[in-house]
């Protein structure tokens, strides 16, 4: 074989086995590292947070107790008004009439009371004289008592027209920061049953919501809570409200307001309807921040001493449940499902059921899984 020929050869044995050696490269997959956690106890706090409306400890809507046209309106919406401050003035002109008829059929009856008085008076002697008889002085005396019903019933009439005319001047209940009804102003016509505005106080302020099934068991449970005649109380007979941690209120803005609340109602009974408990918060309001209508979100934390810990990177999102990838002691991956409740940094999930301390989980590449898949 020549020069030429055996340098050709070599050339062609390098390309087939450079070939080769890429080939063969390719082929193989890189194997996945993944790591895992085993499951022990630890110590969290969760704050649970529900959506919540904001009212007054103690709220009216004022009616007018007599009709008529509003002839003034006597406070600005929105700002603090005074128990007994005249909030409308309806026309009184009716009423004072009224009152004014009142007071001449009171004379009338009392000036007829004084010459039936004066009539039994004088018949008494007659009748010691018998000069009349007894019929006559039992008619007298049966005038008189007629007329001095008249006279109670005419002060009643005089009473009722004066009552009328003070309801002319619609007052505040009690102190508080009003709202109107936008429906009624200057000149409209003020009617029985429909309300001309709302007083709320607003010293206190309660923040309604609703808890669902599973966060009320959770509550009974976490706190050792039993239904009895007189609702939710531990063991102690202690109600929810002396026993449960303060509550924070986020506003929308976002801020959390400064002072801390208390739950001061938790119903042991779930709405048929809606399938949740009814539940309230009380705030202080010293600086008048909190209003009646506002939404908010009740902040309510739980201090887990016992809580089984996961990082949300370990989940698999199926609908409104979480799985997990237990590791077997063969090495190979099953899925569980879990409830869970997520850490307010978005970090972590902590498992309320499905898996139980010592579970070893796969915390990284969870996509790839399936059930059975060897890792180790």
């Amino acid at each position: 074989m020549n020069k030429s020929n055996l340098l050709f050869a070599v050339l062609l044995l390098a390309m087939c086995m450079i070939l080769s050696c890429g080939k063969k490269k390719n082929t193989e997959m890189p194997q996945v590292k993944y790591e895992t956690k085993v499951l022990q106890p630890e110590s969290r706090t969760y704050n649970m947070t529900f959506p919540a409306s904001l009212e007054g400890t103690n709220e009216a809507k004022v009616y007018p107790q007599v009709e008529g046209i509003i002839k003034s309106k006597n406070y600005t919406s929105g700002t603090l008004v005074h128990k007994g401050q005249s909030l409308f003035l309806i026309d009184p002109t009716e009423y004072q009439l009224s009152v004014q008829s009142a007071e001449a059929e009171l004379s009338v009856a009392k000036a007829k009371l004084e010459t039936t008085k004066l009539q039994y008076e004088s018949n008494q002697e007659l009748y010691a004289q018998k000069v009349i008889s007894d019929y006559v002085l039992k008619t007298s005396l049966n005038d008189y008592n007629s007329a001095k019903a008249s006279v109670q019933q005419a002060e009643a009439q005089l009473n009722i027209a004066k009552t009328n005319l003070g309801y002319c001047s619609v007052t505040a209940p009690f102190d508080g920061y009003i709202s109107t009804n936008n429906s009624y102003g200057i000149g409209d016509m003020a009617v029985r049953g429909n309300y001309l505005c709302t007083v709320s106080d607003h010293r206190d302020i309660i923040a309604d919501f609703s808890m669902d099934e599973s966060q009320m068991l959770h509550i009974i449970k976490e706190f050792q809570l039993k239904v009895t005649e007189k609702g939710l109380m531990d063991s102690n007979g202690k109600y929810p409200r002396d026993i449960m941690p303060a509550v924070n209120l986020k506003l929308k803005d976002g801020s959390v307001y400064k002072y801390e609340g208390r739950l001061t109602r938790l119903d042991a009974t779930l709405n048929e309807g809606t399938g949740t408990a009814t539940c309230e918060a009380t705030f202080t309001n010293p600086d008048g921040v909190l209003r009646s209508g506002l939404t908010a979100m009740v902040i309510l934390p739980i201090q887990f001493d016992s809580i089984l810990v996961v990082p949300q990177t370990a989940a698999v999102n199926l609908q409104d449940q979480k799985m997990f990838y237990r590791v077997k002691k063969d090495g190979t991956v099953e899925g569980i499902l879990c409830e869970v409740y997520p850490s307010d940094d978005g970090k972590e999930y902590f498992i309320m059921s499905g898996l139980k301390a010592g579970d070893e989980v796969v915390t990284n590449g969870v996509r790839k899984l399936s059930n059975g898949l060897k890792i180790r």
